[in-house]
């Protein structure tokens, strides 16, 4: 059964991780980038390095829910599950706390700890 909440981490996280690139170059990062080049993003390093930034945790997010879940099929990985734990509710309150509404990500992120911590618990 554990390898349930184990796929269900690995869904949710790649599926924060997929939402949140996608959502992210749409509505924040294409728009900004739209507007005239002055101040601190002027500078094409500064966008490329901003880009990338905002796309590490979607990076981690996927990879480490696809962790879990390869983790469970080898038998499992105490550190990486409380690892994988930590990130995903950080990012599920952070994203809660910086919006200060209910968000979809920050409930899925949220999932995603749940499921991993239940994996953990079985």
């Amino acid at each position: 059964m554990t390898v349930a909440f184990a796929a269900g981490a690995a869904i949710l996280g790649v599926a924060c991780a997929i939402g949140h690139s996608l959502i992210s170059e749409r509505k924040l990062l294409r728009p900004l980038y739209a507007e005239p080049r002055t101040g601190l993003l002027a500078a094409r390093p500064v966008r490329d390095i901003t880009r990338v930034l905002f796309h590490i945790p979607s990076i981690a997010w996927a990879v480490l829910g696809i962790a879990v879940l390869a983790a469970r099929i080898e038998g499992g990985n105490l550190l990486l599950s409380i690892v994988a734990v930590i990130v995903f509710t950080a990012s599920g309150v952070g994203n809660l706390a910086a919006l200060r509404r209910p968000h979809i990500g920050g409930l899925l992120m949220l999932g995603a700890a749940a499921l991993t911590l239940s994996d953990l618990m079985h």
